[in-house]
């Protein structure tokens, strides 16, 4: 019994060590990839990190999907906060846990033509 307990105890432990919030917005397949930025931004001890990530397509092409993957596990966030998936710009308001970084990778697809 002492095993079981400790082994659902353990996953428990796996699971919200590696469970991330990623934002993934609209659909990514058959879609074509036209942008890939990383974001990375130093901590500051007992401060929050607000940080805004704008990309505007040059050549006016519909966005689709918006991915924004937190690469450091962390309990940070992303939100959209203007254009998004049917605009042609973006605009992804990112803010860090408490005493930590920001580092996330940032796609962004289009209809594939």
């Amino acid at each position: 019994m002492k095993a079981i307990t400790l082994s659902v105890i353990l996953l428990i432990l796996c699971v919200t060590i590696f469970e991330a919030k990623d934002l993934v917005v609209g659909t990514r397949v058959n879609n074509l990839l036209i942008s890939t930025e990383k974001v990375v931004y130093k901590g500051i001890p007992l401060i929050r990190r607000d940080k805004d990530y704008t990309y505007t397509d040059p050549k006016q092409r519909i966005i689709k999907a918006i991915i924004a993957r937190d690469l450091s596990r962390t309990d940070a966030e992303a939100a959209v906060t203007s254009g998004g998936v049917g605009a042609t710009n973006v605009t992804i308001h990112l803010r860090s846990a408490r005493g930590e970084g920001l580092n996330y990778l940032i796609l962004i697809f289009a209809k594939n033509n």
